[in-house]
């Protein structure tokens, strides 16, 4: 994958790198960017001359390598890890993260060392308004949007009116001042024993004697503090002052009241170290004045601050989407330049990588965001270059469950690398010796080998499925075969592998994302023992399937699902679970899935469907491991067809 180096420099992409002209760039495991051919990207920030630590607080907006408000950082340095308790984090993947999250990020010259995924409500829940867009868990109002310039992002289900009272959902999102959370994601989960609980809000109706306060707009939830632990140490709850509220268990009825007993109180007023150069981006609540507003959760004055990009005082309310940049001090920023997004301005997304899942032109994966190129426009190649495998360039609309592409440019793979490309040839001029696949000219000579043994290349033809290996050059624009492997003809069934969150699951079929996959008695569910029972809402699945029909009646029949429980190693670490393909590939011990550092090198590594030797560039795979210094060390490695 190209490394960005880039500078945490907000000014030299006022203009394309805002969200009100949002950049949403998926790295895909390439260096796709590096190539001459594809269309320009926004531009990346210049490095500085010194060493300079900065801090970013916001919401993920896409990758490339991560994108947070608009903005893109290298992340070949990064270490993830997910506040799902404040006092105990948990280890993460690069592979974990997902648009709509809210992270706080340390940056050194502008490339991530730490990010930290935070989030607002964890619960149940009590009720569903999906024609208001809302939804309320343990007394407190979740606000979403279909619009605007940063739509909620749903995973585990497509649109409100598919969650039930009861379900469980993890919501990432800041506190308005009503005491409402505005959502920028909501995640269904199952329920498996091990669920933490949180809510989030301003403190009201204290009671240091009885050591029970309430939030601001939650008149359903007393919170108990009795036996918490207080965060950051030396904290002080008082009235007004935001917390954040984390349970082990559920809310109880106790003396007429619904009671959450709090394990952790974190007081969210020094969320934010002390520092010079942090940018913080969300919602602005809270709003009194240019004195006296919040972004997020972060207090703000920008009463001397810069305007920018057009912004008017008018502009900064209660509601509009802003970014700010300025110093920290003790948990409150003094703003030296602000900027509205402004809502009338369509957001863009930008999508660089490399395809995953294919199942139709309609619906695809990049980066684990689906896309919908049904209706795009081709600046470069065509619908018959699109599969699995394609590296590509998407610009189009955000929308809650992905991208709706307006245009795409295919592109060759990244240049001067060993690279697979696998496929069906579109075209083959046996008189030059060249072939096109994935929208890439490929070239063959006499030393290149073909395999099965009684395959030529005179069995090329438009229609026949190969894997080539071999590199790409930039100065010719001609992908160079070592190898060619002819897989099949016309007219063989395809099969696919792909995992996620269940929802909308019934005794004969189930949907992942915008896939939905029929189940039939000839369906092997595993691990052994597993039941269609089993399979819930929110449980993560891991499933190979066939494809059949055309574009225009697709059909997707599990093959086999695997239920993912939560396993931990012997150290108590939980497993993770990462999938795409692998790029970058050097050893066993050193490659890449996306931009996630993966050792798979260990004695005790279970390779299914394959073994050591078959990874390689291109290879799509699973991997479950642990992490371990920002690297996923390898238990499982799993070769997924597609």
């Amino acid at each position: 994958m190209r490394q960005l180096k880039q500078h945490f420099h907000w000014a030299l992409c006022a203009t394309t790198c805002a969200l009100s002209t949002a950049v949403l760039v998926a790295c895909g495991g390439g260096g796709a960017g590096d190539t001459a051919t594809q269309a320009p990207a926004a531009p990346s920030p210049t490095a500085p001359s010194a060493s300079t630590a900065s801090v970013v607080d916001g919401t993920i907006t896409g990758f490339g390598s991560v994108v947070i408000d608009g903005q893109r950082f290298d992340d070949s340095l990064a270490k993830v890890a997910f506040a799902n308790r404040p006092d105990a984090q948990t280890a993460g993947t690069l592979g974990d993260l997902r648009t709509g999250m809210r992270v706080q990020g340390e940056l050194k010259d502008g490339v991530l060392q730490n990010l930290v995924v935070n989030f607002a409500l964890a619960g149940t829940v009590g009720a569903v308004d999906a024609a208001a867009g809302t939804l309320v868990v343990f007394g407190q109002t979740i606000k979403t949007t279909a619009t605007g310039q940063l739509p909620t992002v749903f995973d585990g289900f497509n649109a409100l009116s598919q969650l039930a009272v009861g379900d469980l959902v993890k919501v990432s999102g800041t506190v308005a001042g009503d005491g409402s959370i505005t959502a920028t994601r909501i995640e269904r989960k199952a329920k498996d024993g091990t669920e933490v609980f949180r809510l989030s809000g301003a403190v009201q109706g204290l009671d240091t004697t009885a050591r029970t306060f309430a939030l601001a707009g939650n008149s359903s939830a007393t919170v108990s503090y009795a036996d918490a632990k207080l965060l950051p140490t030396g904290a002080v709850i008082e009235n007004g002052k935001l917390v954040s509220v984390v349970a082990t268990a559920a809310p109880t009825v106790s003396g007429g009241k619904t009671v959450l007993a709090a394990s952790v109180v974190e007081v969210k007023a020094r969320k934010l170290p002390d520092s010079s150069d942090t940018t913080v981006g969300g919602p602005i609540n809270d709003f009194k004045s240019l004195s006296s507003l919040r972004i997020g959760d972060v207090v703000v004055d920008a009463s001397t601050a810069t305007l920018k990009d057009g912004t008017q005082a008018a502009d900064v309310a209660n509601g509009a989407q802003a970014l700010a940049h300025g110093v920290i001090k003790d948990g409150a920023m003094k703003a030296d330049w602000l900027k509205v997004f402004k809502n009338d301005t369509a957001i863009k997304a930008l999508l660089i990588g490399q395809i995953t899942d294919y199942v139709s032109l309609a619906n695809f994966t990049l980066r684990d965001t689906v896309v919908d190129a049904s209706a795009a426009k081709f600046i470069k190649g065509s619908a018959a270059d699109v599969a699995a495998g394609a590296w590509v360039q998407v610009t189009g609309q955000l929308t809650p469950t992905g991208v709706k592409a307006s245009e795409i440019t295919v592109q060759p793979p990244p240049a001067d690398k060993p690279q697979r490309l696998a496929g069906a040839i579109t075209a083959v001029d046996a008189a030059a010796k060249r072939f096109t696949l994935l929208g890439t000219p490929v070239a063959w000579g006499d030393a290149t080998k073909v395999s099965p043994d009684g395959k030529s290349l005179a069995n090329l033809a438009a229609g026949v499925t190969v894997s080539v290996e071999g590199t790409y050059s930039a100065s010719s624009g001609v992908f160079t075969a070592t190898a060619v492997t002819v897989v099949n003809t016309t007219g063989v069934a395809k099969t696919l592998g792909f995992s996620g969150i269940a929802f909308n699951v019934t005794g004969d079929s189930l949907q992942i994302g915008s896939y939905t996959v029929v189940v039939t008695p000839n369906t092997q569910l595993l691990p052994a023992g597993t039941k269609l029972a089993d399979l819930v809402n929110g449980s993560r699945l891991s499933l190979k399937v066939s494809v059949t029909g055309s574009d225009g009646a697709i059909r997707l029949t599990a093959i086999s699902i695997e239920l993912q429980k939560p396993e931990k190693d012997d150290a108590g670490s939980e497993y993770v679970y990462l999938a795409g393909l692998v790029n970058d590939f050097v050893s066993s011990a050193s490659f890449k899935v996306g931009s996630q550092k993966v050792d798979a090198s260990g004695s005790g590594v279970k390779f299914i469907d394959g073994d050591t030797a078959k990874l390689a560039n291109g290879a799509k795979v699973e991997i479950k491991g642990t992490v371990k210094d920002g690297v996923l060390i390898a238990k499982q490695v799993h070769f997924m067809p597609g």
